[in-house]
């Protein structure tokens, strides 16, 4: 059980594509009882309902259990200019004792909305490394110009050159060890880009792309 909160643990302070790399290639929707089990346990350990969970279900190609996750979102809070963000805590379940237990890590996810209460939005982002509130602004107010500008770059690329004309939306902003922005965007069919994105002040030039 250690180990499998450890290994969960890690992959989720890398982020959604680290499960890729870990060669979970499995993955399904999570059953009705999974999602009861959570929310009762949730509930009983927390004093209240869930307000909003997410799930990840998904298991090593060969194997015959499942790895099942659950992020519970604490409520959205209103930061600076548009801009609202949540926190999620990730939770574990262990088939053989049916039981579920913290992971001991957190998610943030942001999004621009007006609403004073900032609302459900339908595009939320996960943050993975910390960034200020203009940053944060900035790149969400840029992302859509930014992926017009990358599709240029993808036909120069023979992985991403077969998605140019496909409908991404943006998942994931992450920051390389030399300050670049990096955005993952997710295709309507299944497949995902990640640009890389210089900043010079508040200046967002697309620079390079991988599928």
């Amino acid at each position: 059980m250690k180990r499998t909160i450890n290994f969960l643990r890690v992959l989720a302070l890398a982020g959604p594509l680290a499960w890729h790399g870990a060669a979970l290639a499995e993955t399904r929707e999570p059953s009705a009882a999974e999602i009861k089990s959570f929310e009762t346990w949730f509930s009983q350990h927390s004093g209240g309902a869930v307000l909003k969970a997410s799930y990840e279900v998904r298991r090593s190609e060969g194997a015959r259990d499942w790895n099942v996750a659950a992020w519970a979102e604490r409520a959205p809070q209103r930061a600076a200019w548009r801009l609202c963000l949540a926190r999620s805590d990730g939770y574990v379940y262990d088939a053989k004792t049916q039981r579920w237990s913290e992971i001991g890590a957190q998610r943030q996810h942001v999004w621009l909305d007006r609403s004073s209460d900032c609302g459900v939005s339908p595009q939320r982002v996960l943050l993975k490394q910390p960034l200020g509130d203009r940053d944060i602004v900035t790149v969400l107010e840029q992302q859509g110009p930014l992926l017009q500008s990358a599709r240029l770059l993808f036909a120069g690329n023979t992985q991403c050159a077969p998605q140019r004309a496909h409908k991404f939306e943006l998942t994931a902003i992450d920051v390389t060890p030399d300050q670049f922005y990096q955005l993952t965007y997710v295709s309507d069919r299944g497949g995902s880009a990640v640009i890389t994105v210089r900043k010079r002040a508040r200046e967002l030039t697309a620079w390079a792309a991988r599928c």
